[in-house]
């Protein structure tokens, strides 16, 4: 068995260089949890960074903290089969020469975890047996959130949902200078650079690929491959054929609200399906659940629910023809501020998204449009005056300005002025 091919810094004492790569944002964040006895799981899409995260943590490692090359195993069950006991016991007889209990700290980082059979109960042994090992984990979204992982590792791990890059990774990676500070002179720029992003949707590897390609590359690299593979391995279903209808369906209405009963009947199945599909879907990070706000949990459950696609290039690439700028803007705010929330009231008035802290409610509307007059803003105040806010945040296409109303207090900031409206959300919450 291979594994120095898997461990190249046994001979070389470093990670590779291409597969370090560029350094994530959410780095810094694991590594302070490497000196913690529990495990580390990293979990996310396909394509989304994981195994190039896992070299970095081990270029850490090596260069930082001066840790031996031998004290560090890593596999992927992605590329080969192979029994996780069996590799443990030809690590402790070749490499270490010795068992793992009779050494220092040793790092073991496992991608693609969820490909190998009773991978959680196996792990939870080693765990328990060896207080000297540090294991890492990858895999896909629903490495953590099936019910029997959770009870099996109960206690026993941390968990980071490795996304995309964000807009500012995009940015350095591109080694575009922005001043941050004087949005306004670099508008242009700014615009064009939110083009390209939302059209690769993060995805570095697709940056220069043309719009043909772009839409092969989501689909059969990412989409077919977590609906017709992936969703399979972790539940039991015999229709995938219709999770990526549900996929179209909602590329195709940004936002839809979700009617179990009208979507079976459309689709010729029983909404009871449904409902289960769509819960396949948000366990795979490819969708996001929206519920109706509401003071009380209870009652936001049982509303009615939005939901978008997780990625502005998905939506790209399911849809027939060209997507409306708005409506890939408004997917993603609701996925940049990981929306939970947002308001249909009984009149059927609407606020787009609903952002909730333990100290403050804040309404947000995303009205791209040239012109935004008050009577559009009705749903708005109305919300603020029902639910005592002060504050409302309106991403617009060009307008900057803020509107007080008796004693509220409306902020309208145009969509390309992005750091403004980051550090506007940071300075509620």
């Amino acid at each position: 068995m291979p594994l120095n091919d898997f461990n190249p810094w046994w001979k070389t004492s470093s990670a590779p260089k291409n597969q370090v790569g560029k350094i994530r944002e959410i780095l810094g964040e694991i590594l302070s949890f490497l000196d913690y006895r529990q495990i580390i799981i990293l979990y996310g899409l396909r394509r989304s960074g994981k195994t190039t995260l896992m070299y970095q943590i081990i270029d850490h490692l090596l260069r930082e903290r001066d840790i031996s090359p031998f004290r560090i195993l890593y596999f992927s069950f992605d590329e080969q089969a192979f029994d996780l006991n069996q590799l443990i016991d030809i690590y402790q007889q070749d490499i270490l020469r010795q068992g793992l209990e009779e050494q220092k700290k040793i790092y073991l980082f496992l991608d693609e975890i969820q490909k190998h059979y009773d991978w959680f109960n196996k792990i939870k042994i080693i765990y328990d047996r060896y207080p000297n090992l540090k294991i890492i984990l990858s895999g896909s979204a629903a490495l953590v959130l099936k019910k029997d992982i959770k009870e099996s590792l109960a206690g026993r791990f941390f968990e980071f949902c490795v996304e995309s890059f964000s807009f500012d990774e995009f940015i350095a990676f591109k080694g575009i200078s922005i001043d941050r500070t004087r949005e306004d002179l670099y508008k242009r720029e700014i615009v064009r650079l939110l083009e390209d992003y939302l059209k690769i949707g993060g995805f570095i590897e697709a940056v220069n690929f043309d719009d043909f390609a772009l839409k092969k590359y989501f689909r059969e690299s990412l989409l077919e491959r977590v609906v017709f593979r992936d969703i399979p391995e972790a539940f039991t279903i015999n229709r995938p054929q219709l999770l990526f209808r549900l996929l179209q369906i909602v590329a195709d209405i940004p936002g839809i609200y979700l009617d179990y009963r009208n979507l079976g009947n459309d689709l010729k199945v029983d909404q009871r399906t449904i409902s289960n599909y769509i819960s396949y879907l948000d366990y795979s990070l490819l969708i996001t659940k929206l519920y109706n706000f509401s003071k009380n949990r209870l009652t936001s459950e049982k509303k009615l629910k939005r939901i978008y696609l997780s990625n502005a290039g998905f939506m790209l690439a399911l849809r027939p023809g060209e997507s409306e700028y708005r409506y890939l803007l408004e997917g993603y705010f609701a996925n940049l501020f990981k929306a939970q929330f947002f308001y249909r009231s009984p009149q059927k008035e609407e606020v787009d998204l609903i952002l909730e802290s333990q100290r403050m409610v804040l309404p947000v509307e995303i009205k791209i449009r040239q012109k935004i007059k008050m009577k559009d803003l009705k749903p708005l105040i109305r919300f603020m005056k029902r639910f005592r806010c002060k504050q409302a945040l309106i991403i617009s296409k060009d307008i900057d300005r803020i509107e007080k109303i008796e004693d509220l207090k409306l902020t309208i900031l145009p969509y390309w002025r992005y750091w403004s409206i980051v550090n506007e959300i940071k300075g509620y919450f």
